[in-house]
């Protein structure tokens, strides 16, 4: 398979470069980048043949699939261009700026028949996938979804939420369905966002909530669910607690595997995986633009109930939650 790939920024020097430069049967086609050093250094890093700043002649070389990689503004406007040229994308999140942008990436996704799929990569987390598994069919009375970072670097509630609690945001729905949100609270020093609490009904009638701290010690991650005398905890990404009444499973470091590499771990050679594979037998992805416009709206929701206008153009009359079909 022919790809082609547009970003060389962080995220792809870390995680997508090392594992698609070896994967099997994938062939980069070439890189674009905005400036020639930036083309010239990755090219040479990882033994790329072709580099271009010119995002039209990337498109021209007609790739099989291509991953959107770049500033998250520009991800709308690659990502149309490349639908319109015919091309099945893999994009990093999220997929657009609003929820409306996502919905007429889907929409077109949908008219061109190509594949899109987002790239939430903690729905392929091992740890994340098992708490999942083992809790199904369980009711979830309290879901506790937390992030914390060591800085604050946005000035509103949106973007923060949009640039680094939609994974968060994401999880909930993967672990609780539609949820209802009921209250935001959040808080600002100095102008910025440095905390925020998102408090949910869920469809079941227990509670699902978020919390996200930018003054923490360190970056961490966890999800905790509770329901019918059973817990899990993961600590992302790798310890994930199972609680019974008398007795507790721990998998994680001390687990046969502990070999797995980060990138697996944190659930980038999952999702990539699926994605070929959804390319190859044409199905569906579980996180694609119509799956990921929910988690959108979702995000706008949160947003709303926080008192605050919502940075996004009208709906246009569009459904309150699309679906491929």
């Amino acid at each position: 398979m022919k790809i082609a790939i547009f970003g060389a920024g962080g995220i792809t020097q870390r995680a997508y470069l090392p594992i698609l430069s070896t994967w099997p049967g994938i062939e980069i086609i070439g890189i674009y980048s905005r400036t020639q050093a930036s083309v010239d250094k990755t090219c040479a890093k990882f033994h790329l043949s072709n580099g271009t700043t010119s995002a039209q002649e990337l498109v021209e070389m007609k790739p099989d699939a291509a991953f959107v990689l770049t500033n998250d503004q520009t991800h709308f406007e690659f990502v149309k261009i490349l639908l319109k040229a015919g091309i099945d994308v893999f994009v990093e999140k999220p997929m657009a700026q609003n929820s409306v942008e996502a919905q007429i990436l889907a929409q077109l996704s949908k008219e061109e028949n190509k594949i899109l799929m987002v790239g939430f990569n903690r729905r392929f987390t091992l740890q994340y996938k098992k708490a999942k598994e083992v809790f199904k069919g369980k009711k979830i009375q309290l879901a506790i979804i937390q992030k914390s970072r060591v800085k604050a670097t946005h000035t509103n509630l949106y973007n923060n939420y949009l640039d680094d609690t939609i994974h968060q945001i994401d999880l909930m729905r993967f672990y609780c369905g539609n949820v209802v949100p009921l209250n935001t609270y959040y808080e600002q020093q100095d102008g910025k966002i440095v905390g925020a609490v998102s408090v949910c009904s869920l469809c079941n009638g227990g509670i699902g909530v978020i919390m996200t701290s930018l003054q923490a010690g360190s970056w961490q991650e966890s999800v905790v669910l509770h329901g019918d005398n059973f817990s899990v905890e993961v600590n992302a990404f790798e310890k994930l607690t199972i609680k019974n009444r008398d007795h507790e499973q721990i998998l994680g470091t001390d687990r046969v595997g502990s070999w797995i590499p980060d990138l697996k771990e944190r659930g980038f050679y999952g999702e990539l995986e699926h994605f070929f594979d959804c390319v190859n037998s044409r199905q569906q992805p579980q996180t694609n633009a119509f799956d990921a416009v929910q988690t959108h709206q979702l995000l706008k929701k949160m947003v709303d109930v926080a008192g605050l206008k919502s940075i996004e153009p009208p709906t246009n009359g569009w459904d309150e939650i699309p679906r491929w079909d």
